[in-house]
């Protein structure tokens, strides 16, 4: 859910009682070529992503992902916003955590050095351990979108889809940098977004020997920033 969204109990309540829509057989297949798509994507590029290579990864027949998706393209770009859907999801998580440690302090202590040090130790813990989480456990949604990110370049039709991509993940962290710089928070959310994305990228091949130290005091060191810390 986004961060921003405030869910009541009684929500809750009332979401637990909706009937489940359960999804057809079409649905289902066509989420399939998707995801195949996705890890196809990871593996082989744009150019080794094809039809034939989506439904041998998928064990679906050739002609059904031809009959869900008869351009290659249009499939490519289903499954980028698939992907870019799955990886805002879990940003959600993390960024509602982060939240949750802030409010729970009231404002005027977070005036107090002591406390920003502790709630800045506490926020650079839960972000690297994300970073580190996501690293091992999502690395072909990462590869993916760093690869959407780079196709931009080449296939102009991807540029709305990339916007809508990055602005989304920059609400957030905007919504994060104002409680402690009302002066220029979209600045701050932009080099916040960059570096993670970025240290995320950059340890993708080293799955075995993940840097963690290097993570960690680099996490440290950017919110301690945000948070006007030395």
């Amino acid at each position: 859910m986004p961060v921003k969204d405030i869910i009541t109990p009684e929500l809750t309540e009332q979401h637990k009682k909706m009937p489940i829509k359960r999804r057809s057989k079409g649905e289902k297949t066509r989420e399939k070529i998707l995801v195949a798509a996705i890890e196809i994507l990871a593996l082989n590029g744009i150019k080794g992503t094809t039809h034939r290579a989506i439904a041998s990864h998928a064990q679906l027949q050739l002609s059904l992902t031809t009959y869900y998706f008869k351009d290659i393209q249009e499939l490519i770009h289903q499954a980028f916003r698939l992907n870019s859907d799955r990886i805002l999801s879990r940003a959600d998580t993390i960024l509602e955590a982060t939240f949750t440690a802030i409010t729970k302090i009231e404002k005027k202590e977070l005036r107090k050095t002591v406390v920003k040090e502790v709630l800045c130790q506490q926020l650079s813990d839960m972000t690297s351990e994300h970073l580190v989480d996501n690293i091992k456990h999502q690395a072909i949604s990462l590869a993916v979108e760093q690869l959407m990110l780079t196709e931009i370049q080449v296939t102009p039709e991807l540029r709305l889809l990339v916007q809508e991509h990055e602005l989304a993940q920059l609400v957030p962290y905007e919504q994060l940098c104002r409680f402690f710089n009302k002066v220029n928070p979209e600045l701050d959310a932009k080099i916040l977004y960059t570096v993670f994305s970025q240290l995320q990228y950059s340890q993708l091949a080293k799955q075995v020997n993940i840097d963690n130290e290097l993570i960690s005091q680099t996490t440290r060191r950017i919110i301690a920033w945000i948070m006007s810390l030395k």
